[in-house]
């Protein structure tokens, strides 16, 4: 994959989210991996744009809270409980 088909990949995979609102783990699993697989966690979006994947969770309904820094975070979606960590791009059931 070129440079270009990369970053639309990415865009798009954060407007399957918004679209799909996926509201469980396994849910958001599945789109992330049609994009990258799993790196050393559950599943994997490593972001670097100005649009992010926190951004996209909000969007979808996740309530998301920050930890030290932007790389760390704890999502939470009130409707079915599921939770996860996301640290430097790699995405875990739960909280860790």
């Amino acid at each position: 994959m070129n440079l270009l088909g990369y970053w639309q990949a990415y865009a798009a995979t954060l407007t399957r989210i918004r679209t799909e609102k996926p509201d469980t783990f396994v849910a958001l699993k599945a789109i992330l991996d049609t994009f990258e697989p799993p790196s050393s966690g559950d599943a994997f979006f490593g972001d670097g744009a100005d649009d992010t994947l926190a951004d996209a969770l909000h969007d979808a309904g996740w309530r998301i809270e920050f930890g030290e820094a932007t790389y760390l975070y704890y999502a939470h979606h009130d409707t079915t409980g599921a939770r996860l960590t996301y640290v430097e791009g790699d995405l875990f059931e739960g909280i860790h």
